[in-house]
């Protein structure tokens, strides 16, 4: 896969970086409200659009915020589709919690839990470890024309897995961990939370664009 070293350099060589981090890092601590989650995931998502579109420079300005937000908030949107076949085993989990509660024979309760557990444990890391190594493509597919129904094309999804899950694989491992890693700012506290979990969302916004550029001409869709 080309230029892989390009998706750690880049936010740096933009002469404006340092005050499109610092409102970057406004939007963050607005995330622990719920409010900036949108902006934010809008913004990263622009990032991956001027990587597809080969363009130069590649951190957008922090203008026209309302854009950022529908972008960013249909793209949510999207992802809590997928995580909903989770969200709906978790359910159970609540009744049989409540249930011990109110039940004479909390033990026959518990085994059922611990049954249900099992089951659901089998399942859900399966699915997590599929939601993880698709999800550059969900985010590429989605940028492109920016339709939710592209996002949730699962047909292409796994056709464009077909066609180049080597660097799909290279590219969801190294966004697992350049997420993961991301959190060692807080040995720096708030702020170097903020710079490098922002820096690691660069990264991987990077990477599913860089992605989609590997794929043949014939499945890409955006102007070049």
């Amino acid at each position: 896969m080309k230029d892989l070293g390009k998706a750690f350099s880049f936010p740096f060589k933009d002469p404006a970086w340092v005050s499109k981090f610092v409102i970057a890092g406004i939007f963050l601590i607005l995330c622990l409200f719920g409010i900036g989650i949108p902006v934010i995931v809008g913004y990263l998502l622009q990032v991956t659009q001027r990587v597809m579109r080969r363009e130069e420079t590649l951190l957008p300005a922090w203008t026209d915020i309302g854009v950022k937000f529908v972008l960013g908030f249909k793209y949510c949107v999207v992802y809590m589709l997928y995580l909903l076949p989770v969200f709906l085993l978790i359910l159970p989990l609540i009744g049989i919690a409540a249930a011990s509660e109110l039940s004479d024979s909390p033990e026959i309760v518990g085994i059922i839990a611990t049954v249900y557990m099992f089951a659901f444990t089998l399942l859900v890391i399966p699915y997590s470890l599929v939601l993880t190594a698709i999800a550059p493509i969900i985010a590429y597919r989605y940028a492109e024309r920016e339709r939710m129904g592209d996002a949730l094309d699962l047909g292409r999804i796994f056709r464009d897995f077909r066609l180049n899950w080597q660097n799909t694989l290279i590219v969801a491992l190294i966004v697992v961990g350049v997420e993961s890693f991301a959190f060692i700012g807080i040995i720096f506290f708030l702020i170097g939370i903020i710079f490098t979990v922002f820096y690691a969302y660069l990264v991987s916004a990077t990477m599913h664009g860089l992605l989609y550029l590997e794929l043949p001409p014939e499945q890409q869709g955006i102007p070049a």
